[in-house]
């Protein structure tokens, strides 16, 4: 009888338990690769963590540092302690900018004389209960005893009561330095550390159950110790920062559990017919195998191509470089015997050995650090590189990693940015220029269409017929007057833009042109029921000036402070001399809605418009505050801002002394 073709061949039962302890072992290789690998990644975590806070601090610091060495903070705070000044500068302002828990001033004597909390200042019983603990007094300490200079700031974790706040302290000096005052003060910013802080600021690192707290966490989470400012490293913490603990690796194969088992499942079920055709799956491993080969080699070939060098030194010699390390230095691959068992000093450029030997001494206490040096290569030239070592971890002592990168690409971009940097310089030129260009052929058909519109209007060539028609010619005509008046606006834009913009000087008695400004918006200002105030002194001034853009700088100023002010609030045009220069100022004050420091900013730049406090957009192109800052410029002076929110704005126009005559006299 011949043999049953379909009968399994008796090699099934060894095959399948060989594959059951292959998927075993393959499993359980597997789940210890991802427990190291999860392991790995808690302890960089942990270390991203302390970095953030970290990064935390340094921010707080130079936020610090720049207001305790503002000189105006000097003035308003150590020289008299101007309450109103410190609430608009350090304390209300700052609460809700840098979402600062508290700000105190602590005098001499370990006073708090002045505090903000979430906001609020501090009633004076609140200011004599508040505990200063040890180790803000530590920070105090360190801050005023610093040697005479620029101001410096600590910070560091500080604990009041079961609240943890990050702090920083710095002693109020001027900007141009000095040493501590003996009845100088210390300036405190306070940002509280709870769930939702903490949180906020372990954002970027996708951390899940992040919570605070005195006690430690759970033992199966990730934790940082917390100890405030100024303990020993031995110390006990006095809070813990905890996280669950990232999985990634064994969560992903938890996810993909039921997948494998599937495949197993199906992988068992085929066997039998994977060995009843033995000879078909052999020819396919064999192609799988040259496939396999093949694929070898490319990564091979691809990591031999990557740019960056990779060396390993034992005891400072060269005992391991890849490819692209001895193409860097000019060598071919089959001809590392030459770099091999070298010191790799001799391959540092030898001005640059110093820069090696500090590499050396400081690698693997902060972190990857890497510097900038250059190399030698086989022909003698030199290769700027940038470098970083670490030593080779459970290895000895002598051992450490080099990693180096080549910054020829990096210098080839730079000089392409700055290159760029140039064509953008010109760009901008060329288009100053287009405006100017574009503006002055948009007038000629601008005045055509105001012509033929007055005529309309007035009906000089005989009646219209229908009044509706003489009513659309007012309207084409003040249109376009208006964006002729706009045009002219832009054109001198571009000239002030360009440095062309020419003056028409003249001598110009300064009362009448006021007068006439006033005059001139006089129905607005009765329209919102805004008086306006004029005063000039002395009498008899004139000033040398370009009558006309003179003429529009009060008008465009005078023109915003009716327009920002409520019924009743006056306007003040005061016209004055300034003693020791003797230069002419023109103050336009108003009492509305005022602005900030970033809204003046915003509102000195062309086509920029701020909101007002009346939670409006005001009409207008946004060229009034640049155009007469630009005229004034232009007669040599300046325009600055003084604004107050809620209190009100003031606008300063100082016209040189040169320019100004004290009598009138016949014009030239």
């Amino acid at each position: 009888m011949a043999p049953n073709p379909s009968r399994p061949p008796l090699v099934t039962a060894p095959v399948l338990l060989l594959l059951v302890m292959a998927v075993l072992v393959i499993a359980g290789v597997l789940y210890t690769a991802a427990r190291y690998f999860d392991a790995a990644e808690a302890r960089r975590t942990c270390q991203r963590v302390e970095q953030m806070m970290g990064s935390a601090q340094n921010s707080l610091g130079l936020v610090l540092r720049d207001y305790a060495g503002w000189d105006a903070t000097v003035t308003h705070i150590v020289d008299k302690m101007d309450m109103v000044w410190a609430d608009e500068n350090i304390g209300i302002y700052l609460a809700g900018g840098y979402r600062l828990s508290m700000t105190l001033v602590v005098d001499r004597k370990g006073q708090i004389i002045y505090g903000v909390e979430d906001g609020k200042r501090l009633s004076a019983a609140r200011l004599q209960d508040f505990p200063l603990s040890d180790a803000m007094r530590r920070m105090i300490d360190q801050t005023v005893a610093a040697l005479p200079g620029t101001t410096e700031a600590v910070t560091g974790v500080t604990r009041v009561g079961d609240t943890f706040y990050l702090t920083g302290a710095a002693d109020i000096r001027p900007s141009l330095g000095g040493a501590a005052r003996s009845d100088g003060a210390v300036l405190i910013f306070m940002q509280k550390l709870d769930r939702v802080a903490v949180a906020r600021m372990l954002a970027p690192l996708l951390l899940e159950m992040i919570d605070i707290g005195i006690h430690p966490v759970s033992p199966e989470e990730a934790r940082l110790p917390l100890r405030e400012f100024g303990v020993a490293a031995e110390a006990p913490p006095v809070g813990w920062v905890g996280w669950r603990a990232p999985a990634p690796a064994v969560d992903f194969l938890a996810g993909i559990f039921w997948v494998l088992v599937l495949v197993l499942l199906a992988l068992f079920g085929g066997t039998g017919h994977v060995l009843m055709r033995g000879q078909r799956a052999a020819q396919r491993e064999t192609g799988a195998n040259e496939a396999l080969r093949h694929l070898s080699g490319r990564y091979r070939g691809l990591i031999d191509a990557l740019p960056d060098m990779v060396c390993l030194l034992a005891d400072g010699r060269v005992s391991l470089i890849n490819a692209a390390g001895l193409s860097l230095l000019g060598l071919p691959a089959d001809k590392a015997s030459e770099v091999v068992g070298r010191p790799f000093l001799d391959l540092v450029a030898e001005g640059d050995r110093l820069i090696f030997h500090r590499a050396l001494q400081v690698r693997g206490r902060s972190g990857v650090e890497w510097v900038t040096l250059s190399l030698v290569g086989s022909d003698g030239a030199t290769v700027p590189m940038e470098l970083a070592v670490l030593p080779v971890s459970g290895e000895s002592v002598g051992e450490m990693t080099l990693v180096a990168r080549d910054r020829r690409p990096e210098l080839a971009r730079r000089e392409t940015v700055r290159a760029a940097e140039t064509r953008a310089a010109v760009a901008d030129r060329a288009k100053g220029q287009f405006l100017a260009n574009i503006s002055h052929e948009l007038r000629t058909p601008l005045n055509a269409i105001i012509g033929f519109s007055e005529i309309l209007r007035d009906e000089l060539l005989g009646p219209l017929g229908v009044p509706q028609y003489r009513e659309y010619a007012i309207d084409i005509h003040d249109g376009g007057l208006h964006l002729l008046r706009l045009v002219n606006d832009l054109l001198d834009i571009a000239r002030m833009d360009a440095g062309t913009l020419e003056l028409r000087e003249g001598w110009v008695e300064v009362a009448p042109l006021i007068d006439r400004c006033e005059r001139l918006l006089r129905q607005k200002a009765v329209e919102r029921g805004v008086p306006v105030r004029l005063d000039v002194s002395p009498a008899g001034l004139r000033v040398l000036a370009d009558e006309m853009r003179l003429k529009q700088i009060v008008v465009n100023l005078l023109g915003n402070a009716i327009r920002f002010s409520d019924a009743g609030q006056a306007v003040e045009v005061a016209v004055r001399l300034d003693g020791p220069t003797g230069d002419l100022l023109i103050d336009v004050a108003d009492h509305g809605i005022g602005m900030n420091v970033d809204a003046m900013r915003i509102a000195l730049e062309p086509f920029a418009q701020v909101e007002g406090g009346h939670n409006r957009r005001q009409p207008g192109a946004g060229l009034g505050l640049p155009l007469a800052r630009g005229y004034a410029e232009a007669h040599g002076g300046s325009l600055t801002m003084q604004s107050t929110p809620a209190l009100g704005t003031t606008v300063t126009v100082r016209l040189p002394a040169n320019r100004v005559a004290g009598t009138p006299t016949v014009d030239n």
